[in-house]
């Protein structure tokens, strides 16, 4: 503040109170205060712009004036009032100092003691905020966001413009040629300054960025006076995040092989910015099977296949900065250099959705602190099968050809299989292999399981599920079968790159096709071949048994023993081929076993009236048997079937001692007849 210090304002209001007094008393006249004070220390104005003097606590009825250096009164005058006034100067054209007159309604006149000071130029310190005022410090903004910045008090005909540095203050601030070069971040240039609040909005912005202000005065011709500029002292530092938007690439493709390495390239990757990939394995939830594009939706194109539409997993709420629940680690922060940059992801073993991750380090000068986003574009990486799936094939031999069915066994979980060949065959349907539930690990998933948007192809019930048996047609030994492997959700399919050849078996034999009860057959392989591994089963409804160890070939013969057997059964000879696709021929050779000559023969009575009948009782009958009663060679009655149980067989009328056999007869070819070892005697009773 000019000239002398001001009193308090309670001792000013105290002593125009005592003055007042003096006079109402009739005691003096007094003149006005000088100490009021005048708070206009550094005013600034621009050239030939007025200026508002203010004078505080002004005495009630004084005039106050403005008079120049020589002493002249300039301005109007006004008229105090108690409380604040305000003097309004001339247009300044030069830098000046008023001095304050005040007249006292007696007509006593005095200078107050403060003067005040008007500097002609721009004012450099004036105050400046981003809007809205309460936002975040340290301001940061989304990338290619507008800001709003407001000068509460901006100078009247002052013109104001955003401006940026990237590469530090200019040397001369206040040359006017070079301000023509500023890199101008406002929209629309420039603002007049009105003397009151002012509002400037910025470009887009997509970087880091130290908000300057221009202030520049230009003059009227006439003036003949050089435009002013300069900056406005206050920096504004704003921090952008990483652009979210940048272009997204799946290499070398959207579809890749079955452990290849496939990488992810980010378009113009920004510098200073890190990267991260995370992946979200796909459930079979994700894939809308038949969906239209929409929301929310990526499709991506399958040769030969409709687009495959994928549900995208909402990420709007996950943190950038961590791995989302549910997603893994895909490829960890790597530098952006302005430059394309490429991601490597693990090798591709499942169907995945890639979301990229963008950290940015932001410098406040004497710290940092960092920003994530997730970049905008999501992708999707479809596997293509498993060339080399641990699948088998089991075919049975009948002759020289298949019976017309394939068993697919092993095989990738959530893949169709379906086998071709040159010769014509009728239309194949695709063997499924089921996976397992993600809820319960003891469920299987899929056809039979649970219903799965797929279509229909081959299953086995049971948990696990059955390999699946497909109708081939018969088909000559020699045939070379092609594998077809499709996902079943994403129908992106190969030819597996091994065929399924069905090889001759070297000639076997069954020592005996009819054996007694509880011995041993023997099937024979008289010239094993060194390419296949045999080994022996008993067929079953649901599958084959093994009995004993699997064998391989040596080029010599090969006897496979089985266990006693009791009853009929099918044995199964196989010889597995040692390919990348092994396949395993079966051939069947049914055994036939002679009744059991061991069942227990007994009377009903051991003695009977004569000429009544008895009841002759065969125990543990076997149900492939029937049986008939016989007496001195000659059969009684007709033959029954066995029950499994106790079978009664009636005799004839008894008129003496007789005891009987039984004969056990195959029902089923091969015949076999066998006497059972125990008889029946039936005596007369005596009177």
């Amino acid at each position: 503040m000019s000239g002398a210090t001001s009193s308090t304002a309670t001792v000013l209001r105290l002593r125009e109170a005592r003055n007042r007094m003096l006079e109402a008393l009739g005691l003096g006249e007094t003149y006005p205060v000088r100490d009021l004070p005048v708070p206009n220390e550094r005013l600034t104005v621009a050239f030939n712009d007025i200026a508002t003097i203010k004078i505080e606590i002004s005495e009630t009825g004084v005039d106050y004036g403005l008079r120049n250096k020589t002493g002249d009164a300039v301005g109007a005058t006004v008229k105090g009032t108690g409380k604040s006034v305000a003097l309004t100067t001339p247009p300044i054209r030069d830098d000046v100092t008023f001095t304050i007159h005040a007249r006292a309604p007696n007509g006593r006149e005095a200078d107050l003691l403060t003067t005040a000071g008007v500097k002609v130029g721009l004012d450099l310190s004036l105050a400046a905020i981003v809007l809205p005022e309460d936002g975040p410090s340290p301001r940061i903004l989304s990338y290619n966001t507008a800001i709003t910045v407001r000068l509460p008090s901006s100078q009247d005909g002052v013109d104001y413009r955003l401006v940026r540095f990237v590469n530090g203050d200019p040397a001369h601030p206040d040359d006017v040629a070079a301000a023509a070069q500023d890199d101008v971040v406002s929209v629309g240039q420039t603002v007049r300054g009105t003397g009151g609040p002012i509002e400037l909005a910025s470009k887009p912005l997509q970087a880091d960025t130290e908000i300057r202000i221009r202030a520049t005065k230009t003059f009227d011709a006439a003036l003949a006076r050089p435009t002013q500029t300069n900056l406005l002292a206050i920096r504004l530092r704003i921090y952008v995040r990483a652009n979210p938007d940048l272009s997204l690439a799946p290499e070398p493709g959207a579809i890749v092989d079955f452990l290849s390495v496939p990488k992810i390239r980010l378009a113009a990757a920004q510098g200073g910015v890190d990267y991260r990939a995370v992946l979200l394995r796909l459930p079979d939830t994700a894939f809308a099977q038949g969906a239209p594009p929409g929301p929310g939706l990526l499709a991506v194109p399958v040769p030969g296949q409709p687009d495959v539409m994928i549900r995208l997993p909402p990420l709007a709420a996950a943190d950038p900065s961590a791995v989302p629940q549910g997603f893994a680690l895909g490829a960890d922060w790597q530098p952006g250099a302005n430059a394309d940059l490429r991601l490597t992801l693990p090798q591709a073993t499942a169907d995945s959705v890639v979301a990229i991750a963008a950290r940015k380090t932001h410098a406040t000068g004497t710290t940092s602190f960092s920003s994530w986003i997730w970049l905008r574009q999501m992708l999707a990486v479809l596997v293509r099968p498993n060339p080399k799936p641990g699948l088998s094939v089991t075919v049975t031999l009948a002759g020289a050809a298949t019976d017309g069915a394939m068993t697919i066994a092993g095989g990738q979980a959530g893949v169709y299989y379906t086998p071709r060949t040159a010769q014509p065959v009728p239309a194949v349907l695709p063997a499924y292999v089921h996976q397992g539930s993600p809820e319960d690990a003891n469920v299987n998933k899929g056809i039979g399981q649970l219903e799965l948007e797929v279509d229909f192809a081959v299953t086995r019930d049971g948990q696990p599920p059955l390999p699946p048996v497909v109708e081939t047609g018969a088909s000559a030994v020699g045939t070379s079968w092609t594998i077809g492997a499709m996902k079943a959700q994403s129908r992106v399919g190969i030819d597996l790159p091994n065929p399924a050849v069905i090889t001759a078996v070297p000639a076997a034999q069954l020592t005996a096709a009819l054996i007694d009860r509880g011995s041993i057959a023997h099937v024979m392989v008289p010239a094993s071949a060194a390419a296949d591994s045999y080994a022996l089963f008993q067929e079953t409804s649901a599958d084959d048994i093994a009995i004993g160890a699997a064998r391989d070939g040596n080029g010599q013969a090969l006897d496979f023993a089985s266990a006693a057997i009791a009853n009929d059964m099918v044995l199964v000879l196989s010889a597995t081929s040692k390919a990348a696709i092994p396949v395993r021929r079966r051939i069947r050779f049914p055994v036939a076993v002679r009744p059991d000559p061991t069942c227990p023969v007994r009377a009903g009575d051991a003695a009977v009236p004569a000429g009544n009948r008895a009841k002759i009782l065969v125990d543990k009958t076997q149900t492939e048997m029937s049986y008939q009663l016989v007496a001195a060679g000659a059969p009684v009655g007709a033959a029954q079937p066995g029950n499994g149980d106790t079978l009664a067989l009636l005799t004839d009328p008894i008129s003496a001692s007789t005891t009987f056999s039984i004969i056990a007869t195959r029902l089923n070819p091969p015949v076999a007849t066998v006497t059972l070892a125990a008889t029946a005697t039936v005596t007369l009773k005596q009177n």
